[in-house]
Parts: structure tokens; sequence; C-alpha cells
């Protein structure tokens, strides 16, 4: 019996070599990627300077991205982060967007961080919201953002955009009881 019965040849499919310059969304993609991976902060403050609002699009598509956590969780924190700096409607939707149903609590409070470092007074109510989360990282970031924008903002308007049962005390001191007050 001869070894090549049964076998067919198989057609050669002739290969072509990519020249990336031809494909100007991976070009970009990889820009993007090599500003938002800066480890040195000087640098990466350098990199964020250097995005702008035409940038947005694509920092919007890798801020949405759950695999981007996964393979670079830096990336997509870092989109998030420059996503503050470009304000638009549309980044502050997404941010919004991330902040409220974002699967992962650290995506979730890191676009809540976002929020509150735009000094925005949308961010005051996405925050209280999330002051009563179950997920301590969640409430603290939101304690956190309220208290930034309330230095911002000025405690009158933060007060204002939050519900009644959600403005804020003030604390006594640990130790300190209401007669040392």
């Amino acid at each position: 019996m001869d070894e090549t019965a049964g076998q067919r040849d198989l057609a050669m499919r002739p290969s072509t070599l990519v020249n990336r310059g031809d494909l100007p969304g991976v070009r970009a993609r990889e820009k993007i990627n090599v500003l938002l991976t800066a480890h040195d902060p000087e640098v990466a403050k350098a990199n964020l300077a250097q995005l702008t609002e035409r940038h947005s699009p694509l920092l919007r598509q890798i801020a949405r991205e759950p695999v981007t956590s996964v393979v670079n969780p830096n990336l997509r924190n870092n989109a998030i982060a420059a996503l503050a700096h470009l304000v638009s409607v549309d980044n502050l939707n997404l941010l919004t967007d991330l902040a409220k149903h974002d699967k992962d609590e650290v995506i979730r409070a890191h676009a809540m961080t976002a929020l509150a470092n735009t000094g925005l007074q949308l961010a005051v109510t996405v925050l209280a919201d999330s002051l009563d989360s179950p997920h301590p990282i969640e409430a603290t970031v939101a304690r956190k953002g309220l208290a930034n924008l309330t230095d911002r903002l000025g405690r009158t308007t933060v007060e204002a955009l939050m519900r009644p049962e959600q403005r804020l005390i003030e604390q006594p001191f640990r130790g300190q009881t209401s007669a040392d007050e």
C-alpha cells in the first residue's frame, strides 16, 4: 500500500505581509497603550498631557474592556483616570456608568475617584449613592471622594445635592463625648 494513499495535496494559501502602517487603528491603540503604561510618575504625568479629546473614543473603549483588567489592570485604570481629565459628555457618561454598574468593585472605585477628581457637581450624587455600599472599597472611595468635592465645591453645595439622610454629619473625634463638646 502506498504511504500517501488517502492523503490529498493540500492547497497552499499565499501569505501576505501586513504592514502596521496600513492599520491606523492598531497604531493608535499601541500608542495609547504606551502612554497609559508608563511606570515613572513624572513620565505618566507628561503622557497624560499628550492625550487630547481626539483620543477619547479609544480611551473609552479601553475603559470598557474587562479583558484589559486581566492582561494589564493599570491600562484600564489609567484610561479611566485620563477620561476625567478630558471632560466631555460622553466621557462623563461612561465614568458614571462604570461607577454605578461595572461588575468589578475596583473599577467602580476607580471611576468614582475619577469623577470626584473632575470637581463637578454631578459626581456628588454618584458618590452619595455608593456611601452605603456593601463593598468596603466602594464605600470608602465614596466618602473620600465626597470629602474631596466638599473641599472644592463647599459643604453647602455638596449637601444640597445629597438626600437628607446622606448629608454629612459632624462626627466627634474618637474618645470625645457630647459632654466634652
